[in-house]
């Protein structure tokens, strides 16, 4: 089945028509991510008044660290993309603007939104001083010295892995299940393929049915198959998932009449998922 992952409508045109509404809403979305921009984007298209709000001081979310790699520029543009879709449709977008319980309580809104998006997971190996978040080390705000480890094979670590390799630094990939990517899907062949062979062609060092025991003066303690093995390292770089940033929702939830969670908040996924689960609510309000 033919389909696209910023596309909803693409080969679904006759069941995902966009129809004018006959009661304008006033809808309040917090958070800036793709789920949240997408949502504006299709609420203004039908008629409804969104107002989005983003803590931060730009849209995007996640995209902003996922688009930091110069393979990954596609992300960025799809940011810039939808800031300009916003602007076209007028819709009043309010940065570095946190949004609390009782700002959504008195804002005499139709509807809430609410896509705030996820938060990486992290665990304490010893000397958390040199472990980092992937998203801190993409986006240049952690610098991570010559010879790395990234915790976790998924997409995001493959990713981070190969950004820092093709910068110049030594990196070694640990994953605890048998094989890179065996839990990121659905996930598009080409992307699967591309990255299978760019990691070790860029010389990355890859150690499965693994885990990173401890971290303290510079060395790893790594355990796989019933063997442990030092490995000397400047840092640490974890890539082991994210968790739903709900709070705010399951605060309002009994509260507001007509509320929703969408994308990463409510099931962290991938971009498909965010931007065809923001579709799909934003259509039916």
């Amino acid at each position: 089945m033919l389909n696209c992952a910023v596309n909803p409508q693409a080969a679904r045109e006759r069941v995902t028509r966009l129809n004018p509404v006959t009661m304008k809403k006033k809808v309040l979305i917090v958070g800036g991510g793709v789920a949240g921009c997408e949502a504006a984007r299709v609420l203004a298209f039908r008629g409804h008044e969104p107002e989005l709000y983003e803590k931060s001081s730009g849209l995007g979310g996640n995209l902003i660290a996922a688009g930091a790699p110069k393979f990954k520029e596609d992300e960025l543009a799809l940011v810039n993309w939808y800031a300009h879709q916003l602007k076209k449709l007028n819709v009043p977008v309010h940065l570095n603007r946190e949004v609390t319980k009782d700002f959504i309580l008195q804002s005499q809104s139709d509807a809430v939104i609410v896509a705030t998006g996820s938060r990486p997971r992290m665990v304490s190996l010893g000397d958390d001083d040199n472990v980092y978040p992937a998203a801190d080390v993409l986006t240049g705000k952690k610098e991570t010295g010559e010879t790395v480890i990234v915790i976790g094979g998924g997409l995001v670590g493959c990713e981070t892995a190969l950004a820092l390799a093709q910068s110049g630094k030594k990196v070694t990939i640990v994953e605890a299940l048998d094989k890179l990517l065996a839990l990121n899907g659905p996930l598009c062949a080409a992307n699967r393929e591309m990255l299978e062979k760019l990691v070790p062609f860029n010389g990355i060092k890859v150690i499965t049915n693994g885990h990173v025991a401890t971290y303290q003066d510079g060395k790893a303690e790594v355990v796989a198959e019933n063997k442990t093995r030092t490995i000397p390292c400047d840092s640490v770089v974890l890539a082991v998932g994210y968790y739903e940033n709900n709070t705010l929702y399951e605060d309002l939830q009994f509260e507001v009449p007509e509320i929703y969670l969408i994308g990463d908040a409510r099931k962290v996924s991938n971009i498909m998922y965010a931007i065809w689960d923001a579709f799909e609510v934003a259509n039916h309000i």
